[in-house]
């Protein structure tokens, strides 16, 4: 048994050593940083898919760290059978995130999400699911996937709004608590707000729920204590509903749908190449202070698309930077592998502050590396 264990805690410093690297990293990257920021104060530079690029910088970086949390979770699985029992002790929290919900912006599109949108839908409104008292469907995804944007689809679909009579939206985050779950279902029902007795709060929802049907997002659940979500359930329970309601939770860990999903998890895929870069023409244009979008450097912004991994977080900050094109001085490309031809010459002149080009690792393009 011991030579297990000398391995086990070999494996732990290698890792160690691996999350130390990545620290050192960000630090060199902030340096490097600041270097370039007074390198370039008095211009302005935009530079795509750049390894020097922030964004660009933290796609790499995203992937140690994942490398990091996988071997870690191989090291927690393998601990108990070695007799490696950690004890429960005060953490630190997830800092909350911000409130969600359930609006869309003026003029927003989904992108990309129409069958997942459609399955869930027939899934919630079939008959086998209606013959459940409670049911629960967990969304589950990375971070910028789309898990929020997708809950929403769904919750503003009109099938939903028609099937459904009530509908109740509730940003969870970190803090689960199940009296301030059922006071944002009052509050989002009934309008009052400051009740603290959980009796109270239940008499209120029985009120608005009791012979109808209703659907619950918790948006962004991270609660891993199944005796917390069974209080939960318990208190939902107790509010008369009709059979069919349902419960649509959205997290990033697989460890919380495990706990309280009862329906089939929906596929949450990456979006594809086209889906991205529509998601950049939507917001590049949003951007616009011209209140147009130069139709020939949609060229970039889909050379720009494809290195956007499928996630659509990442597809709608890129157009921050496409919405700038018109005030650049110097604006790099670098590393584009599919990008076939530049905007003509005419669409580049629209660039009026535009005075360096700079084109290098883009093999498909004639003269790449030139200036």
């Amino acid at each position: 048994m011991h030579t297990y264990i000398v391995k086990w805690v070999k494996k732990l410093k290698q890792v160690a050593e691996d999350a130390d690297d990545v620290l050192d990293e960000f630090e060199y990257e902030l340096l490097r940083q600041q270097v370039e920021l007074r390198n370039h104060k008095k211009r302005k530079v935009l530079n795509f898919l750049s390894a020097s690029n922030p964004l660009w910088f933290r796609f790499k970086m995203a992937h140690k760290i994942k490398k990091i949390n996988d071997s870690l979770v191989e090291l927690k699985n393998e601990a108990p059978l070695i007799y490696l029992v950690a004890k429960k002790g005060d953490s630190r929290q997830r800092p909350d995130r911000g409130q969600t919900d359930s609006f869309f912006e003026d003029g927003e599109k989904v992108f990309g999400r129409d069958d997942a949108v459609r399955n869930i839908v027939t899934t919630l409104i079939s008959s086998d699911n209606q013959q459940k008292n409670l049911s629960v469907m967990a969304i589950v995804g990375m971070a910028g996937l789309g898990k929020t944007t997708l809950a929403k689809s769904v919750y503003n679909e009109p099938t939903i709004g028609t099937y459904f009579h009530k509908r109740i939206w509730v940003c969870v985050s970190n803090t689960f608590e199940v009296d301030k779950i059922l006071s944002q279902m009052v509050e989002s029902l009934s309008k009052k707000a400051g009740m603290k007795s959980q009796d109270a709060l239940l008499k209120v929802l029985r009120e608005e729920i009791t012979g109808k049907r209703y659907v619950l997002v918790l948006d962004d659940v991270w609660n891993e204590e199944r005796e917390k979500w069974d209080s939960l359930m318990s208190c939902l329970s107790k509010l008369n509903s009709n059979p069919g309601s349902c419960i649509i939770v959205t997290t990033r860990r697989t460890n919380v749908s495990t706990i309280a999903e009862t329906l089939p998890r929906p596929e949450l895929r990456n979006l594809s190449k086209e889906d991205c870069s529509s998601i950049i023409k939507q917001r590049a244009v949003n951007l616009d202070e011209n209140g147009f979008i130069y139709t020939e450097l949609e060229i970039i912004g889909r050379a720009i698309a494809e290195k956007c991994g499928g996630v659509p977080l990442v597809a709608k900050t890129l157009p921050e930077w496409l919405g700038n094109l018109a005030s650049l001085v110097e604006l790099s490309i670098q590393c584009c592998e599919n990008l076939k031809c530049l905007p003509s010459l005419e669409a580049m002149q629209r660039l009026t502050k535009l005075q360096l080009l700079r084109v290098y690792g883009c093999p498909l393009l004639k003269d790449s590396g030139e200036e």
